[in-house]
């Protein structure tokens, strides 16, 4: 039977091409949608007996009757069918050649001979239940679109991030309505999570006499990937339990690489010829020992793919194949792997190992195509280091790191706003559900009964500022994250671990720095003091918070916490006796460097002596450190203090302030009515070990501008060079700096208000949770945005200028508001 594959970007595409190579008596095979189109299986019906069609006709009617509901793993895991491969001559699906590149290449039948009984009826029937299937999937996203307009903005950036078309309209079908950007981004971030296979723990795969198999293209990093992980092997099991192997007899020099490898590890290497001499070394190895093979790169597209999988099938031991996945491949590129590697007549794939992420603009393809298939990732490699560049990492983290913006990717090949117009378009026109105003008139009328209880009766609150406030909430980058981790603290779930965690709001940073084109990240370090009656006396909280350089926040990724019990970091690291305050510091700007190398950081501070400064400045970083008039200095080669040098200093107005700092007030004084004034000298801090370093000294002055008092000064000393901040800029940051103390204060109002949980880092989880819920609280006072947020506080709390507890108990309310009307 002569089969030939025809694909179209719409049905009536693809049965143009079918009709003009196999005529218009042609039978359908199949006709299903695929990613970007139409394809089409259809064959010359001279070459099928009746009994064929029949059967082919009884299948699809069994198929269709037996089809269950469609999910989003089941909606894209459905590759292309493609026949068996075979050892002998194989019966492979023809490639259409359009008619125009020759006579020869379009497979027209020489004549028409008495058609079978039935065969144009279930021709018909196969090219109407395709067309059906067809129309029937562009209707419902159709109207998902118009449903849901979010629908489209989503679509256009989950593609941006490389996803593949299939993959986001079984996906987006299911986007619940009324959700604003952001609320719908967390929504996807979500079901990616379900969908994505990971190995759940590596002592799964690592049992002892497990024979571990590297399979996939070439080029993609298997030798490499084999070290690494014999090295992980040899430090957890011992270099006497370990052996590797390599069928790659092919590549110049690539079992002399192996044997390296094995040497500076003391493991045996085999170099392996054909079936019969795999089955032999294999053989000799011991029972409880571990085996590493690594493979000969091969093409998807060669036919050796399945003579490869037979011969790890008959190895006399079981073999669990891990397919290795280049993320800097095209999408495709990776489906047809995939495809290939899955269907390649050996045992089935054990999981996948993605490599060369560091190399890849966008990690949604890979992460595509491991969903499609169901691969778990085992491993992710991001560099050539042995053993260092391989990590085992949690559905969380590598969604995360998909839906990073990167700052510098280019977007030639993602969709712009441009493209989408016609769907936009679209979306405008949507109309209003029965169901959605159901919902909508059922909230309505349960938010003034808990409104009635909540609020306070001095001032009025209406529905509507609550439903605008929890708008907010989901919009905003803040607020929108830390309600989702109040959430899972206030019910009790604890489902990502604290390392997941960190790395998720460290890609929220990344990701708010790419889209605003910021200059450079404030890395603001401080403390507060905590009262936890609980441990039986007083705390300390010390924390890092990622701001954009005009200062609003985006998150806290780092906490250190001293209770009498001892003391802990997010990272995991603990002492019995909590380091000092200088040490702390230290520990706070080391992880930030380690952790955020790939933006610019100003490390924000105070506090501090001479030694930090100058060991700040010998590692490299940029800082700026608020310090008193008292702090000894060398200007112009003679010894003085800050305060003798600030006396002789010009100083010059900031021409604008920005509209943050138009929002807030300085003891009382809207910022509408303030003057900052600032000045700056290069001087040096001097220390008998580590000599002279050249600093610069800023001064801040803010003055009402009614009368010329000087409401708030300030002082501090930078080595903000390596960022290229300006003075005016650095003097706003000193003001930051000074403001955000009250940040650190709402933290510590908000720590007895969250309840104690029993999980492992139960404390390290509250503490990011207070840190979080204490910015978002102190935020409503200063956003220019916030305003909607900030009219929900007063108006729960009673008063326009309520106070700390005030605020933190009315925040409270409107997060339990929120998740019980959600």
């Amino acid at each position: 039977m002569n089969v030939s594959r025809f694909f179209g970007i719409t049905n009536r595409e693809a049965m143009r091409q079918v009709r003009l190579a196999l005529g218009p008596d042609a039978l359908i095979i199949s006709n299903r949608r695929v990613n970007g189109g139409v394809e089409i299986l259809a064959t010359d019906e001279t070459s099928l007996s009746p009994e064929i069609v029949r059967r082919i006709a009884d299948e699809e009617v069994a198929k269709s009757s037996t089809a269950g509901p469609v999910t989003m793993r089941s909606a894209i895991s459905r590759p292309p069918v493609q026949p068996a491969p075979q050892q002998s001559k194989p019966a492979q699906p023809k490639p259409h050649v359009p008619a125009q590149a020759g006579s020869a290449a379009a497979v027209m039948p020489a004549a028409t001979p008495a058609l079978p009984p039935g065969a144009d009826v279930m021709g018909a029937i196969g090219a109407l239940q395709g067309a059906l299937e067809s129309r029937i999937d562009e209707l419902m996203w159709g109207n998902q679109l118009r449903r849901v307009p979010q629908a489209v903005s989503l679509f256009q950036t989950l593609l941006g991030f490389g996803f593949s078309t299939a993959l986001l309209r079984a996906m987006l079908k299911g986007l619940p309505e009324g959700l604003g950007s952001r609320a719908a981004l967390q929504w996807a971030r979500t079901e990616l999570v379900k969908s994505l296979p990971v190995l759940e723990r590596e002592e799964a795969l690592w049992r002892p006499g497990a024979a571990i198999a590297l399979v996939g293209p070439t080029g993609v990093g298997k030798t490499t990937t084999v070290a690494k992980l014999a090295a992980r092997c040899v430090k957890k099991y011992g270099a006497e339990n370990v052996v590797l192997l390599t069928t790659d007899t092919y590549r110049i020099g690539a079992h002399e690489q192996l044997k390296i490898y094995g040497k500076m590890m003391h493991v045996p290497v085999h170099v392996v010829q054909d079936t019969e001499e795999l089955r032999r070394i294999i053989a000799s190895v011991a029972a409880h020992q571990i085996i590493i093979i690594d493979n000969v790169g091969i093409s998807q597209r060669d036919r050796f793919v399945s003579e490869q999988a037979a011969m790890l099938s008959a190895a006399g031991r079981e073999v669990s194949r891990l397919l290795v996945l280049n993320a800097s491949s095209h999408g495709d590129t990776l489906d047809e792997v995939a495809r290939r590697y899955t269907h390649d007549g050996g045992s089935p794939l054990r999981g996948s190992i993605i490599t060369k992420i560091d190399e890849a603009t966008r990690l949604g393809a890979v992460l595509d195509t491991v969903i499609r298939y169901q691969l778990p990732v085992c491993y992710v490699s991001d560099g050539q280091k042995v053993p260092q560049n391989l990590a085992h990492m949690t559905a969380n983290e590598l969604v995360d790191k998909a839906l990073v913006k990167h700052q510098q990717a280019s977007a030639l090949y993602a969709p712009s706003e441009a493209d989408f117009a016609a769907l936009m378009s679209m979306s405008e026109q949507s109309r209003p559900r029965d169901d959605k105003a159901g919902q909508t008139t059922q909230r309505r009328a349960l938010l003034p009964n808990l409104l009635t209880v909540a609020r306070s009766s001095k001032a009025p609150l209406e529905v509507d500022e609550i439903e605008q406030a929890g708008r907010y909430i989901d919009e905003n980058v803040l607020a929108s994250e830390t309600y989702a981790l109040w959430r899972a603290y206030f019910k009790g779930e604890a489902a990502d671990s604290m390392g997941s965690l960190t790395q998720h709001f460290l890609g929220v940073a990344r990701n708010e720095f790419a889209e605003d084109a910021n200059q450079y990240v404030l890395a603001l370090h401080d403390h507060v003091g905590l009262r936890d009656e609980s441990a039986g006396g007083a705390g300390r909280l010390r924390a890092t918070v990622l701001l954009n350089h005009a200062g609003e926040p985006w998150c806290s990724p780092y906490q250190q916490l001293t209770l009498p019990d001892g003391w802990r970091a997010s990272d995991g690291e603990t002492a019995l006796r909590a380091p000092t305050g200088y040490e702390s510091l230290q520990k706070q700007m080391q992880w930030a460097a380690g952790n955020i190398r790939d933006l610019p950081l100003l490390h924000l501070f105070d506090g501090a002596t001479i030694s930090v400064w100058q060991s700040a400045t010998a590692q490299g970083l940029a800082w700026l450190s608020a310090c008193t008039r008292t702090t000894r200095i060398v200007d112009d080669g003679s010894a003085t203090t800050v305060g003798a040098v600030v006396k002789t200093l010009d100083f010059h107005p900031v021409g604008a302030l920005g509209a943050r700092y138009e929002r807030a007030m300085v003891q009382g004084v809207e910022r509408g009515q303030l003057v900052v004034w600032v000045a700056s000298r290069e001087v040096s801090l001097f220390s008998r070990q580590n000599g002279y370093t050249p600093v610069q000294l800023v001064a801040v002055r803010v003055v009402d501008r009614r009368d010329g008092t000087v409401l708030r000064e300030a002082t501090g000393l930078a080595d903000a060079t390596s960022v290229a901040a300006q003075v005016d800029a650095l003097a706003l940051a000193l003001l930051v700096h000074a403001e955000h103390k009250t940040a650190l204060k709402f933290a510590a109002r908000w720590w007895p208000m969250l309840a104690q949980r029993q999980w492992a880092d139960a404390v390290s989880r509250r503490a990011l949770t207070a840190m979080q819920v204490g910015l978002t609280t102190w935020d409503a006072f200063q956003s220019p945005d916030g305003h909607t947020l900030l009219s929900a506080i007063q108006g729960l709390s009673g008063k326009v200028q309520p106070n700390q507890a005030e605020a933190v108990s009315a925040m409270m309310k409107l997060f339990t508001l929120k998740e019980m009307t959600a």
